[in-house]
């Protein structure tokens, strides 16, 4: 049976190209790129198989992955994202990987992380 589960962040970010000029950054990315960056309120939904014990541990996944990037500047306080262009979908597929990780024998069907509610990505 496919059981459901969502937390919530919020957490700040910009986006930038370290190897590019700032007027290539700002030309590119406009209103997402700043040096101090701006901030979201993104929802977090997981669909996985359940089975015996799923559900608590994918809760303890949620509630690790909330306690890391909440109230946080990815930019600054993440490393994976000094690196990485913090959009919605490398935050998801950086969740996605961090599940993965830390519970790699839960078989996940659906990732689903919402920067806004008419904008999200979804990862099957």
């Amino acid at each position: 049976m496919i059981k459901g589960l969502e937390t919530s962040f919020s957490c700040a970010h910009f986006y930038n190209q370290p190897a590019w000029a700032i007027d290539k950054n700002k030309a590119t990315f406009g209103k997402c790129y700043s040096q101090y960056g701006h901030g979201h309120d993104y929802r977090l939904q997981i669909e996985f198989i359940e089975a015996e014990n799923t559900k608590s541990e994918v809760q303890k996944i949620l509630n690790l992955l909330k306690e890391e990037l909440d109230h946080k500047h990815l930019n600054f306080d993440i490393s994976h994202f000094q690196k990485t262009i913090p959009t919605t979908e490398n935050i998801a597929l950086y969740c996605r990987k961090r599940i993965l990780y830390l519970a790699p024998h839960i078989e996940i069907k659906l990732i689903r992380l919402y920067e806004r509610p008419d904008l999200w990505v979804e990862l099957r």
